[in-house]
């Protein structure tokens, strides 16, 4: 499955981009994020929490972050398996900031998406469902980060 999505935010790319690789405000502001170990400059272990209908799994993710141009491009890659709902998660994540005209950024991103196992099981629909749902909750997220860096 791929996801594509975006967003505008009020800060300059390199804000942005400070708070996208700062392991404490990516672990505030992605839904279910349990705990964030970093391992290296380039290597992360969370634990992440998702309630998917009336499955509740509990994924171990190891992130590696492959390629960086900063403040403009970030790609990484994770996997990780939850053994209780029989189920493993592999993705590719590329993000973009752009800086535009107004001082704003636009964070896009890009997301293969394999789930495989019992969540697998469900359809395509419902699963953009939920990403678009999880989406929306990291994007408020973020924006509460940076109005209260900007406050500061």
């Amino acid at each position: 499955m791929e996801i594509e999505k975006s967003m505008h935010c009020a800060a300059s790319a390199e804000r942005v981009w400070a708070l996208l690789l700062d392991p404490q405000v990516m672990g505030e502001c992605v839904p279910g994020m349990k705990s964030i170990e970093v391992l290296s400059a380039t290597e992360y272990l969370a634990e992440m929490h998702v309630k998917f209908s009336f499955i509740s799994a509990k994924f171990k993710l190891r992130t590696t972050v492959i390629e960086q141009r900063p403040p403009h491009y970030l790609q990484s890659q994770g996997s990780g398996e939850d053994s209780s709902v029989a189920s493993t998660l592999k993705q590719t994540s590329e993000i973009f900031l752009t800086e535009q005209a107004d001082g704003q950024t636009e964070l896009r991103m890009k997301v293969q998406v394999q789930v495989l196992g019992r969540l697998g099981t469900f359809g395509l629909s419902a699963m953009k469902t939920k990403a678009d749902r999880l989406w929306e909750e990291f994007a408020a997220n973020l924006q509460t980060k940076l109005a209260a860096g900007s406050a500061a």
